[in-house]
């Protein structure tokens, strides 16, 4: 389904279309859709677990910590799987498809943050020749650069005159 398309989406205001279509919001949605479809592939993954953590290098890490307890790696993995669902469910929250969340505007920068860190903790793995370490940090990258878009260019938006009704992400303050 279009979200942006406003055909679909007779029943908003075209101030809520506006905000939907708008570049910040679409680069939340598309940010909340990475996340949400990455916690769907954790909660999938656990069907393949172990193969899962070898593929992504931390089979040793996770070996170790079911030692502690067997159960201890599938509940991290669904506690993983659960904050990426939260990220997701923030970031559309932000771009005006789901309704306002509690302090949407701090949980968005700390993501973001979060994630731009991740990019740039793994730096060193390019050297390593890591290629699953160098694959993450991109991904990282690009959805805190999705994160951090959506935040600053609808913080611009919103302070130049064109409402804070036109963008979600501007209803943040």
């Amino acid at each position: 389904m279009n979200l942006t398309s406003p055909h679909i989406m007779t029943s908003t205001s075209s101030s809520t279309t506006a905000a939907r279509s708008s570049g910040p919001a679409r680069a939340l949605t598309i940010g909340g859709g990475a996340n949400l479809a990455i916690a769907a592939a954790h909660a999938v993954g656990l069907i393949w677990a172990w193969s899962m953590f070898r593929a992504v290098g931390i089979e040793e890490d996770m070996r170790l910590l079911a030692r502690d307890g067997a159960a201890l790696p599938y509940l991290l993995t669904l506690v993983t799987a659960g904050a990426f669902a939260v990220f997701g469910l923030y970031a559309l929250s932000g771009a005006g498809v789901l309704r306002r969340l509690p302090l949407l505007r701090t949980v968005l920068v700390v993501i973001t943050v979060v994630y731009l860190y991740r990019a740039t903790w793994a730096i060193g793995a390019i050297g390593d020749g890591d290629a699953a370490q160098v694959a993450f940090a991109a991904a990282a990258l690009l959805i805190g650069g999705c994160y951090a878009y959506g935040l600053a260019r609808g913080r611009a938006r919103s302070t130049r005159g064109h409402g804070a009704r036109n963008i979600t992400v501007a209803e943040q303050r």
